[in-house]
């Protein structure tokens, strides 16, 4: 029988958001594949949703990434 990954729903400690968790004896969940952006932020025991372990840090860099992009292009030679 193939290993099959549960997943856990779990709640964010921070905001309340439910999210899933797929971390197993086996396999660690998708949060240690993240950076932590939080800083000083001890992560032992808590459990937090992808937007506050990056205090919404993923998201604004990829909107100011496009935006830098947009300017690029407006501003390219033709």
């Amino acid at each position: 029988m193939p290993d099959v990954a549960v997943v856990q729903k779990l709640i964010c400690e921070e905001c309340g958001t439910q999210f899933n968790c797929g971390s197993t004896k086996e396999h660690s969940c998708w949060c240690m594949n993240l950076p932590n952006m939080r800083g000083q932020f001890d992560l032992a025991g808590s459990c937090l949703c992808p937007d506050c372990l990056t205090l919404g840090q993923a998201k604004a860099i990829t909107k100011q990434r496009k935006s830098r992009q947009a300017v690029r292009q407006k501003n390219a030679i033709r």
